[in-house]
């Protein structure tokens, strides 16, 4: 039953304009994007929210608390985890685009990160190479951002559904088709880097068959 697992709290986001990129190499051109309301779960999925799914999961040593966020999945194990939850629910749950996680990281704005552009502002928002203590932290913590998220900077990479592709973003351009056999993009960063190197609209990649210590990912509900 939908109510008898452990559920990832959802937070709504008013759909905009998204601003998409505009730092540097491949974040460029920067552009805008309209982006449809949709709800996206308040901080990464944890360990605990993913066992319900895959209980023979094995924690990392990095992140081993129930409330911790779940790491080593590759993009197979993120997606199947949302098809999972949206067959239990009988609501619409995948993974983000590239371009709704970026919206929610900029909070609903153009800053560089989800608290504003001062970087020493992120100690309160954020588990970094500075603050972390080298593992991860309980997916609701340390404070929300703006529009009410966690963990948009640091604690772990995230998975969208995206793939790695030139910009601009084109609506119903394929890249966030599911069958794709391209490496995904990856959002975020994580414990492990310094915040200097961190923003809302830096982009990494992976293969979807990665599997890492420092990457997990949220949720996102269609309307």
């Amino acid at each position: 039953m939908y109510t008898q697992v452990p559920r990832a709290v959802m937070w709504l986001l008013k759909g905009d304009d998204a601003h998409i990129g505009g730092e540097g190499g491949d974040t460029e051109p920067a552009h805008t994007l309209e982006v449809r309301p949709f709800y996206i779960s308040r901080g990464p999925i944890s360990n605990e929210q993913y066992e319900a799914y895959d209980p023979e999961h094995q924690r990392s040593e990095s992140s081993p608390g129930d409330d911790d966020p779940v790491v080593n999945v590759s993009f197979a194990d993120a997606t199947g985890y949302a098809q999972w939850y949206a067959e239990l629910s009988k609501k619409p749950f995948r993974l983000p685009t590239e371009a709704e996680w970026e919206f929610g990281a900029r909070a609903i704005g153009a800053t560089r990160f989800p608290w504003g552009d001062d970087p020493n502002e992120g100690g309160q928002y954020a588990w970094t190479q500075e603050n972390s203590n080298g593992h991860t932290h309980p997916v609701d913590t340390p404070t929300p951002s703006r529009c009410g998220l966690y963990g948009m900077i640091g604690n772990v990479w995230e998975w969208t559904s995206s793939a790695y592709r030139p910009y601009p973003i084109q609506i119903d351009d394929g890249r966030d088709a599911a069958d794709l056999n391209e490496p995904r993009v990856i959002r975020g960063g994580s414990f492990e880097e310094p915040l200097a190197e961190l923003s809302s609209g830096r982009r990494e990649t992976r293969t979807s068959t990665t599997r890492a210590e420092n990457l997990g990912f949220r949720i996102v509900r269609s309307l």
